[in-house]
């Protein structure tokens, strides 16, 4: 039987539970195809396949493959815990940020059927299999949190975080709080993933009075940024908004200080985390950072079911809680993921209905209201007819080789921004 996971998930409703259950052990419901060998530590007769697509060998690597780990332990932990009647079975593959081979393992994970979940990576991916996964009605939970995601063209599509272009706009807001004639440019690799914030992010600066440079483009594999400093110099940028990985931002605040120390850089989901902070202190100095969900450090000073997994894990896995390289922010992103997964199984469950097929765990995502993800997240909530698990910033800044929270950012439930 389903164990319940936190305090709001007090089903009352076991019976109901049990009721599915048999049900569904009558029906051979529970024999999921398209099972993959599993690294999340299920696989047996009657578990449930979750797949996933990480980029741990390609451009985005330097954060997915914290990211990976954090799913996969999360789902081994579900399963030691025993929270879902059957097991998942996790089936992490690299597809190294290729939009082909993301396709290609795609029809891998749906060739024998169709898993009721699966977990994806970058943004351009996503977004060209987000009509397969609503054609297949494959609930389709990623890394990438682009606003496009959440229309009406992309109904399978969930995510766990602020979306991009709100995280954007948490910086914004503060920048025409405090500098309202600051003038800001966005700068971004020239990906689906760069280019996500920037048509709305630049909307929205406007709206809000602030002069808006031209856009600057940085690679996810720059080893330089000079160019692109001297252009924000020559326009007088006061302020970046840069939606990148860890990897090229260290690159531009590196070359910040010899070619444009005056400039202020603000950073989106991936562009710091703790290992590149505790690498380059000096150089991360300052930076401001945005976010939905918490730090490594700040889960560990917290409490609940996020932390116990995360500590059960590293302790099973034999890592170091003072290892930066897996204890940081996006070993969280990834336990996230999972308990999402794991949300929207138990959810379904207690609708009464089959959590082997993709459209009732869509319904259980609808049933998630006000939820902290186990104490990880500002609070999430999915509805029919708005996916935007989140309207609050969480802003960090860096000082003395730390991210230490500043405030938090509420940004209003416009209609209008939804795929902007």
């Amino acid at each position: 039987m389903n164990q319940s996971t936190d305090s709001q998930d007090q089903p009352g409703n076991g019976q109901t539970r049990r009721r599915f259950m048999q049900a569904a052990g009558a029906a051979g419901l529970l024999s999921v195809a398209g099972c993959l060998g599993g690294g999340g530590g299920g696989g047996g007769e009657g578990s449930l396949s979750i797949p996933g697509l990480y980029d741990q060998s390609g451009p985005t690597s330097d954060v997915g493959r914290p990211t990976a780990l954090g799913s996969r332990d999360a789902f081994k932990w579900i399963n030691e815990e025993g929270l879902l009647d059957q097991e998942i079975n996790h089936n992490g593959v690299d597809y190294a940020y290729d939009v082909a081979q993301a396709n290609q393992q795609y029809d891998e994970f749906t060739s024998d059927g169709t898993p009721p979940i699966i977990i994806g990576w970058g943004t351009a991916d996503t977004e060209a299999l987000a009509p397969k996964v609503a054609r297949d009605q494959i609930v389709y939970i990623s890394a990438s949190y682009s606003a496009k995601l959440l229309t009406e063209e992309a109904p399978y599509n969930f995510f766990g975080n602020l979306d991009y272009t709100s995280q954007a706009r948490a910086h914004l807001k503060w920048i025409a709080d405090n500098d309202p004639d600051g003038k800001v440019a966005f700068i971004f690799s020239n990906t689906s993933f760069g280019k996500a914030p920037v048509e709305g992010g630049k909307a929205y600066a406007e709206e809000l009075g602030l002069e808006v440079g031209d856009d600057i483009d940085l690679p996810l594999t720059a080893n330089s940024a000079t160019t692109q400093l001297r252009k924000a110099k020559d326009e007088q940028i006061d302020y970046l908004i840069h939606q990148n990985t860890a990897a090229p931002m260290q690159v531009l605040l590196k070359d910040r200080q010899d070619v444009y120390p005056e400039v202020n850089v603000m950073g989106l989901t991936y562009t710091v985390d703790e290992l590149r902070v505790q690498e380059s202190p000096e150089t991360f100095e300052g930076v401001r950072y945005a976010s939905g969900f918490k730090t490594f450090a700040e889960v560990m000073e917290g409490s609940g079911q996020g932390k116990d997994a995360i500590e059960a894990s590293f302790e099973r896995e034999g890592r170091s809680m003072d290892d930066p390289s897996v204890a940081n922010l996006n070993y969280v992103r990834g336990v996230i993921h999972a308990m999402v997964a794991l949300k929207g199984i138990q959810e379904a469950g207690n609708l009464d209905l089959d959590p082997s097929a993709g459209e009732n765990i869509r319904s259980g995502m609808f049933e998630i209201s006000d939820w902290d993800v186990f104490g990880l997240a500002e609070p999430f909530t999915y509805e029919e007819d708005d996916r935007r698990p989140t309207m609050t910033g969480r802003i960090y800044q860096v000082e003395d080789g730390e991210m230490k929270f500043d405030s938090k950012a509420e940004l209003p439930r416009r209609d209008d921004w939804i795929g902007l």
